[in-house]
């Protein structure tokens, strides 16, 4: 095999990007046979990419061998009030061939980092497919860390709890955009607390409270609500998905969930959970989505618990800004 070149990826490439995202997939549906799904195929992905190349501004490295990929690394430059200036590699966003080691992933990043830094994205976040452990050891040892869990239950798979709450389970209604609002502040203060340290924003808490409210008029949503001697003790949030390369046909997501931490470790989440899963699997669902953060011990304990198997995670390197102006082309150093 000839020594591999690492150049700029463009629109042009999408169609040998797209041979090697759809044998990455194969091989993670052996693991996972739900992303054998509808969207498995050429004309899926090939607009995909196209859209991603024409509508962001996305930048990647690809590795060629004789002229012919065999690996790349994509990345879009996005700026929002939490991450700042940051770069998003997507769950389509990195494929190499098989016969490439998790080295070709290290040498690709190398290549693409620089150009990320070069437009100001020191912080990069990546979704990492968990079928194939190559890809997740090579971004560990590019000291990415887990943020995220991305996880699946086939629902034929779930044991409903014993020893649940007997507080009693109810929709929501229009009538509860109050109470919602009340219960926004749950997933957040968890995430403000130890040991995952996530700011507490006064505006990021105050638009989630607008949008825990308005989530009562949505028709998509379904909303339940644990209720005892007339005081809300959780909720859970259902929407219906549309299907992806990480998501199945027939899945519904659990979007947000939360108890209030005086009804921690009564059953609550327990008696959702069974009654959520009745409802979903009456609905005719086959799989349930849901994602949480992994230093969040409360969810990252119980998730998991009620049958939820990672798919993906979502991995994070932070890199010093003062890079910029620390380096060997400082003057000061030159001198």
């Amino acid at each position: 095999m000839g020594k591999c070149e690492f150049r700029l990826i463009t629109i042009a490439d999408v169609s040998a990007m797209a041979d090697l995202l759809i044998y990455r997939q194969n091989f993670e549906s052996k693991v996972f046979p739900f992303l054998k799904n509808s969207c498995l195929n050429v004309k899926y992905i090939t607009d995909m990419f196209e859209q991603l190349f024409v509508n962001s501004k996305a930048i990647g490295i690809g590795a060629f061998v004789n002229d012919e990929l065999v690996g790349y690394i994509m990345g879009e430059i996005k700026i929002d009030t939490s991450r700042g200036r940051h770069v998003w590699v997507p769950y389509e966003g990195i494929a190499i061939r098989m016969d490439q080691s998790s080295e070709l992933i290290r040498n690709l990043y190398t290549k693409v980092s620089v150009v990320w830094l070069e437009q100001g994205c020191f912080s990069h976040y990546t979704l990492i497919p968990l079928g194939n452990q190559v890809y997740y050891e090579a971004f560990q040892r590019l000291s990415f860390f887990i943020q995220q869990v991305h996880g699946v239950m086939n629902l034929e798979d779930y044991k409903p709890f014993e020893n649940a709450s007997d507080a009693e389970i109810r929709f929501a209604n229009k009538m509860d955009s109050e109470i919602m609002g009340n219960m926004s502040s749950i997933i957040f203060s968890y995430q403000n607390s130890a040991p995952t340290f996530e700011p507490a924003l006064p505006e990021v808490v105050m638009n989630i409270k607008a949008g825990y409210k308005r989530t009562v008029e949505d028709n998509d949503a379904t909303i339940l609500i644990a209720v005892k001697d007339m005081k809300e003790l959780g909720f859970q949030a259902y929407w219906p998905i549309t299907s992806d390369l990480m998501a199945p046909d027939d899945g519904v997501e659990l979007s947000i969930a939360g108890t209030y931490y005086s009804h921690m470790r009564s059953g609550v989440g327990k008696k959702l959970m069974n009654e959520g899963y009745r409802i979903m699997k009456e609905k005719g669902y086959n799989n349930m989505i849901a994602d949480w953060r992994i230093t969040n011990l409360t969810s990252s304990t119980f998730w998991p618990k009620c049958g939820f198997k990672p798919v993906a995670y979502r991995m994070v390197r932070c890199i010093d800004s003062n890079l910029a102006w620390a380096n060997f082309n400082n003057p000061s150093i030159k001198s």
